[in-house]
Formats: C-alpha cells, sequence, structure tokens
C-alpha cells in the first residue's frame, strides 16, 4: 500500500528566495555577412546596391523551466523501495513501467506497445499468463537497451530475500517470466492474481517501475544502493541532473524517452518547510506548482484566481489511524506448513480487545476534526474503499459518543485513577491505558494529534505523541521505521487502495517482519477470517463477483474496528497562470504527464 501525505492547516507565511537559477547559453549567434575578396592587385568591384539594414543579432529561445514546491523530501527516487508519496511522484517522472494510469483512470501503454487483455492475446483464458509486448529500441537515458531482460531482473530483485523493497505483494505471485526476445515477457502466476495491471506499472499509489539490470546486475541490499536513492539512468522523461539534500532537485530531459523530448527543458523541485512557506512563493512565482495543500487551503486558493488556479481530484485516499495488531502466537501456517503473520513483538495488550478499539473511535469526533481542521471540506469514512466502485454504502461512521466509550472501557475492566487515567489487568497484568500516537511533523497531523489526544483524555485514554520526519516515519524494515518494526502503538497517515481495490496489506503472510522485510502489512494484523475473505474477493477477475465479498470485508472490518478512518482525502493543488498544466486525477496523479508540461 502506498502512503500519502497529509496537508495542513494556514500558519504564517515565510517568504524565501528560490536559489535554483536557469543556465541560458553564455553566447548568441550572429549573423555572418560574407564579403568579396579580389585579388592583390585588383580592387573589388564595388556593390551595386548598398545594404539598406545593419545586420541584426538573433537570441537563443529562453529555456522553458518549471518549479515545483515540495513540503517534503523524497526518501529516495526509485520508488519501488518506498512508501512514500514524494519518492512515487518523482519517480513517475524519472523511472517508468510498462503502462501507467491517465487522467481518465486508464491504464496505457508506456514501455510496451499495448496493454495485455483477451482480445489482444495477451491474457490467456484461465488468467494465469499474462503477455507483455515492450515498444522496440527502447534505450534507458544512458543509451544502453531497456529489453524484456529488465522486466525479468525487476522480478527478481523484488522476491530476493537479500533484498528489502517497500512491498512483494503480487511479485510474490509470480511463477516464472519467459523472455522469447527481447520485446517480449511472458508472466507466469501460481494462481490467479487478478490485480496484475499494479505490476510492473507506475502510478502514484502503485510502484511498479522497471529496473536497470545493466547497473545492478549481482547487487544485493538494493534499498542501500545508490542507484535506488538517486537513479543515475531514467526510463521516464527526466533525468536528475542535481539532487542538493534539503534544498532542491534538478531535472532536464531525458535523450532515449520513449515519447520524444518533453515540451520543458528543465524542471526544478525546491524542498520548502511547509505548505504556508509554499503559498507565499505561489504568490510571487518564486514557484509555478505546489501539489499539497489541504482541503482548508480550498478557499484561499480560489481567491487568487486568476494569477493563480486551484485544482481539486477527488477520490479514494484517506487518512486514517491505525492500531500496531501484532502478534507473536500466530497459528497460521503457509502451503508449505511455514508458520506465518507473527511480528517481532506483539502490540499494546489492551488493543487486541474490540472493547478498547471500538471506544477510542466512538471517543474520537471525527466530524469536529473535519469541520475546524479541515473547513468542513471532505468526509469521515466509514470504510478504507471511500469515493469508488468498491465502497460498501450500507456501511455509516461510527458517531463520537463517549458516554457509550466510558461505558465500554469499564466493561473491559479498565478504571480511572486519580489522574483520571484508566487501568486495569490485561493478560493478568496491571496496565495503564497508556498509548504513543506517531506521525509525520506535517502540522495538520500534529493539529489532528493534539485534537485527539485531548478527545481521548476524556475518556480516561492517554496518549504522547511523537512527530517523525515522513523520510524516517515511511521508512523500511531495516532502517528501523516504527511503523514496519512494530514499535508503535498508534500511527497516522493516508493511503489509498486504488487502481486496484488491494488486498495484501490485511494478509498473515504480508506481516512486516525479520523473516518478511518487504511486507506490506503494517497494520500487523493476522486474522485467519481476513484471510479467508480475501482469498475468496481474489479468486475471480471479475468487479461484480469481486464487489459484494469486498462489502463483506469492509463489514468485517468495521465491525472489528480494525482502524479509524478519519477523513477522505483529496488532491489539492495550486498553479501559476504561466504554466499549462495537463489534466490530472487521483489514480492518475498529478505527475503523471509532466513530459506535456509547458509554459505560455
Amino acid at each position: 500500500m502506498k502512503s500519502k501525505v497529509l496537508y495542513y492547516v494556514v500558519a504564517a507565511v515565510l517568504v524565501f528566495s528560490m536559489v535554483l537559477t536557469a543556465c541560458a547559453p553564455s553566447t548568441t549567434a550572429t549573423e555572418v555577412v560574407a564579403t568579396q575578396v579580389a585579388p592583390a592587385d585588383t580592387q573589388a568591384p564595388a556593390p551595386t546596391t548598398a545594404p539598406t539594414t545593419a545586420p541584426t543579432a538573433t537570441t537563443a529561445p529562453k529555456p522553458k523551466i518549471v518549479t515545483i514546491a515540495y513540503s517534503q523530501e523524497p526518501d529516495v527516487v526509485q520508488g519501488l523501495f518506498s512508501s512514500m508519496s514524494y519518492a512515487a511522484w518523482v519517480s513517475q517522472m524519472t523511472v517508468i513501467g510498462l503502462a501507467g494510469w491517465n487522467d481518465k483512470n486508464e491504464l496505457f501503454p508506456m514501455l510496451a506497445t499495448e496493454v495485455p487483455s483477451a482480445a489482444n492475446g495477451g491474457v490467456s483464458a484461465d488468467g494465469l499468463t499474462i503477455t507483455w509486448h515492450l515498444k522496440p529500441d527502447l534505450k534507458w537515458s544512458d543509451g544502453q537497451p531497456l529489453t524484456s531482460a529488465d522486466v525479468v531482473f525487476t522480478w527478481k530483485a523484488l522476491i530476493d530475500p537479500g533484498n528489502a523493497p517497500y512491498t512483494r505483494s503480487g511479485y510474490d505471485q509470480i511463477d516464472s517470466i519467459d523472455t522469447p526476445d527481447a520485446t517480449t515477457a511472458v508472466i507466469k502466476f501460481k494462481t490467479l492474481y487478478p490485480d496484475w495491471q499494479i505490476l510492473f506499472t507506475s502510478g502514484p499509489n502503485n510502484q511498479g517501475q522497471l529496473l536497470p539490470e545493466h547497473i545492478l546486475k549481482g547487487k544485493t541490499a538494493l534499498e542501500k544502493d545508490p542507484e535506488i536513492h538517486q537513479p543515475t539512468v531514467a526510463s521516464g522523461p527526466w533525468v536528475i541532473k542535481e539532487w542538493v539534500a534539503g534544498d532542491h532537485m534538478t531535472f532536464v530531459p531525458n535523450p532515449y524517452y520513449y515519447a520524444g523530448k518533453p515540451k520543458l527543458d528543465q524542471i526544478n523541485i525546491k524542498f520548502v518547510p511547509d505548505p504556508e512557506t509554499a503559498l507565499a512563493a505561489l504568490k510571487t512565482g518564486d514557484v509555478d506548482f505546489v501539489p499539497d495543500f489541504a482541503e482548508s487551503d480550498i478557499a484561499t486558493l480560489a481567491a487568487l484566481e486568476p494569477n493563480i488556479h486551484l485544482r481539486v481530484d477527488a477520490g479514494p485516499e484517506f487518512e486514517h489511524m491505525l492500531f500496531n495488531l501484532g502478534i507473536t502466537n500466530s497459528t497460521v501456517k503457509d502451503a508449505k506448513g511455514n508458520v506465518i503473520g507473527n511480528s517481532d513483538q506483539p502490540g499494546p495488550c489492551p488493543l487486541q480487545d474490540l472493547k478498547v478499539r471500538k471506544a477510542i473511535m466512538l471517543g474520537i469526533d471525527r466530524q469536529t476534526i473535519v469541520n475546524t481542521l479541515l473547513e468542513g471540506k471532505t468526509t469521515v469514512p466509514a470504510s478504507l474503499w471511500p469515493n469508488s466502485y468498491w465502497t460498501n454504502t450500507s456501511l455509516t461512521p461510527y458517531p463520537y459518543d463517549p458516554t457509550q466509550a466510558n461505558s465500554l472501557l469499564d466493561e473491559a475492566g479498565y478504571k480511572a485513577g486519580a489522574d483520571g487515567i484508566r487501568s486495569g489487568k490485561c493478560n493478568g497484568v496491571e496496565t495503564r491505558l497508556k498509548f504513543n500516537f506517531e506521525t509525520t511533523t506535517k502540522q495538520l497531523r500534529k493539529d489532528i494529534g493534539a485534537a485527539i489526544q485531548d478527545m481521548l483524555k476524556k475518556i480516561g485514554v492517554e496518549m504522547t505523541t511523537t512527530y517523525t520526519p515522513a523520510g524516517t516515519f515511511f521508512g523500511t524494515y531495516d532502517a528501523g521505521a516504527n511503523m514496519a518494526t512494530g514499535k508503535y502503538d498508534f500511527a497516522l497517515y493516508t493511503t489509498g487502495f486504488y487502481p486496484a481495490p488491494y488486498t495484501d496489506g490485511f494478509l498473515c503472510s504480508t506481516v512486516t517482519s525479520a523473516q518478511n522485510k518487504g511486507g506490506s502489512n503494517n497494520y500487523h494484523i493476522c486474522d485467519p477470517k481476513l484471510d479467508e475473505l480475501f482469498a475468496k474477493a481474489n479468486a475471480s477477475a471479475d468487479p461484480a463477483v469481486r464487489k459484494p465479498i469486498f462489502d463483506e470485508i469492509q463489514k468485517y472490518q468495521y465491525d472489528n474496528v480494525l482502524f479509524v478512518p478519519i477523513y477522505v482525502r483529496a488532491n489539492i493543488m495550486g498553479y501559476t497562470d504561466r504554466l499549462l498544466l495537463t489534466p490530472t486525477s487521483v489514480i492518475a496523479g498529478m505527475m503523471w504527464d509532466t513530459a506535456n508540461w509547458d509554459v505560455k
């Protein structure tokens, strides 16, 4: 699952100067006037007519440069090894896959000639074999061939236990990849995998970029390799020319991009401390595009027309608070008889109790958070599939009900002490209802954390807060990130289960641990019932068959309060009038078509 980053409430506006400058040619072309040269002993004939104008100088066209403001710096650029949205956005610019998602939310071919289907012979009758055909004569930005061998290399790198990618989900369901020639990759799955379209394809929420075999062949621990952090070769429209940590990135056109040279000559990404600073720079024209405003900024941006334009892409993303439900006594076994689903350490004991989880849900006034921090510009969801085909419309969000929350905690055996905080026996051990809440340093998330902290205190639950830079918060297991290693109680972030409905983030087989560093289950939940439901949903590729099963999944998650959905997210962008921004969508992402961005 792909983690998304939240946007903040407007604070004091800071003004900064952009340090990126365009490097224009230092010389200009001048017109050369030829003259007749006479032999030494003769005089050159006089011209029959005198020139009417003096020779004129011509100036090279001014480079077309656009500057973007990011309020977070990518942890790496190769999105296969990151759960961070900013990494995914930069990946879309530089390292792409066989296909991608457009503004109409359609999968379209990129490095491939077409998207496989039953009609074109790309999908076998049993759905187990998918055949991709790459475009001929593809090259990496260094001029080396990009072929089907890179598809095989990418797959093997992702499933190699010596590497720690963001996730192996889906890739671990592949049995083999045959490459009869340089432009053909025949992917054979072990069992039906209905979400095959998210593999080897690029999007803001499904990183399937190809890895360069000629650069990385023979290497392990790729998550630590400089080529993963800052790729030196690109398959997308842009190549990284410069990356000054904490300040900026500079991108120039990839000379071998399959679709030709981008319309712009350069894109700069400037790292700014917060959206407020970015807004100030947008107003002055120091930056042209800001992708990460909050719902609370909509009215502010709308008032800046026509110099500044607002774009809002509503979609299926959500901000949610998750519980660490990790266990160390799983009895679930995989097909080989190996026990799966254990975390390195258990989550907080009280969170294993449904009454405690439900009390926490009822003790958080989510609608007030939306009304006060987001100006009522969004909604509180009931499940993790909002605004999509997969939404279970029969569910309604839990209300704010501190009275019921207190009753549930009483029933669970937790009584309030002299300081108002509850404690009681959990598995025979005296336990205080004290939890740590961790999220990123974004101001809106800090504000949400403070609000939740105050609300939960009213029902006798103590919450401390930890605000971690995004690059660390969304880090990998090997990097020691608390979510991946299970060293957290509550966490808060944005994600979205699209373009496919997504199933792997809740399975016992994907719990992140020392034995499964590439697992995508940061909830650390291992529930045989959920495994059973998701297996049932994955037994068909027909959306009509899968939909009622996903309704059942959402009902089970809802009834068992496996997380707390906070609000539905939207992509909210601001850009200057000089920027000709192409159409966008949540599924495509705002960076899907930077090759066709232009300026007036």
